[in-house]
């Protein structure tokens, strides 16, 4: 089945690189309407306090959510997301970029993101790019329609209308695999440890 596919994912996603001897646990939650059982160590920094033992109640906090959605990137890394919850369906979104409360969840409704296939060196040009555009020491049209900042996770961050963003990551060489995905007139482009993702607004 499905579920128990989910499950086991969730184990290894989470649990591979845990100590011997920590205890894993499980919570449990949907993740786009569809629902998930995730294992994880408690002991990690994302889920050490008493307050989300609590008030969460067994139902998975954004920030392990996001910590499984993001297995490649460190705790550290993951700072530069959150996770949309809808309390009604009692569901989170993909990772999201944006500010996050104490649970990892959005503070407000923020751009939903997905993995962009690329290599480290298309990467690395966006890094450059951002860099550009933040120094202002970019002399092309980019200037007045690409926005660049450096998140404090070490993410950079490119934001624009849909077009533009999907204009650089062409550019930049990467397969942009979900076009329908920008369904808003802006949109951003977050790079951080050597991938790309690609943030707007769901259908």
């Amino acid at each position: 089945m499905v579920y128990g596919k989910l499950i086991a994912a969730g184990l290894f996603g989470l649990t591979l690189a845990a100590p011997a001897m920590a205890e894993t646990v499980s919570c449990t939650t949907n993740i786009e309407g569809e629902p998930y059982e995730i294992f994880y160590d408690d002991s990690e920094p994302y889920y050490s306090s008493f307050r989300e033992r609590i008030f969460s109640r067994g139902t998975c906090p954004g920030a392990v959510v996001v910590a499984y959605l993001t297995p490649e990137l460190t705790q550290e890394e993951r700072q530069v997301f959150c996770s949309n919850y809808d309390s009604a369906t009692r569901s989170h979104s993909m990772p999201a970029q944006g500010r996050r409360d104490a649970y990892g969840r959005c503070v407000e409704p923020s751009r939903t993101c997905r993995v962009v296939n690329t290599t480290r060196d298309q990467a690395m040009n966006l890094v450059g790019l951002g860099n550009e555009v933040e120094d202002a020491t970019v002399t092309s049209r980019l200037s007045s329609t690409v926005s660049a900042v450096t998140h404090s996770s070490g993410a950079m961050v490119l934001s624009g209308t849909s077009s533009t963003i999907t204009g650089l990551l062409s550019s930049a060489g990467a397969a942009v695999g979900a076009p329908v995905m920008l369904a808003g007139a802006a949109a951003s482009v977050v790079v951080i440890g050597g991938a790309v993702y690609l943030c707007g607004e769901d259908d």
